[in-house]
């Protein structure tokens, strides 16, 4: 076998391989259909939207982009 062929084969393995691992969990869902499990006895509050967490995570990358572009020559001085 040559080194193009073993290539190929080993490229066209990995292929197969990583779309039946992806397939497998679409396959296992349940269906749309299907209401999601309920314990007996919790009363569950309603599900709102989600802007809490959206403005966290606003703040949490405002203040990432803020220090990565500060000045990276400043001192303890400054």
């Amino acid at each position: 076998m040559s080194v193009r062929a073993t290539t190929i084969s080993r490229l066209l393995l990995a292929g197969v391989l990583h779309v039946g691992l992806c397939v497998a969990p679409a396959l296992a869902a349940d269906d749309a259909d299907s209401k999601p499990f309920d314990e007996p006895g919790i009363n569950y509050l309603e599900r709102r939207d989600p802007y809490i967490q959206w403005v966290a995570g606003a703040l949490l990358a405002a203040a990432c982009l803020f220090v990565a572009f500060k000045n990276p020559h400043r001192t303890h001085l400054d």
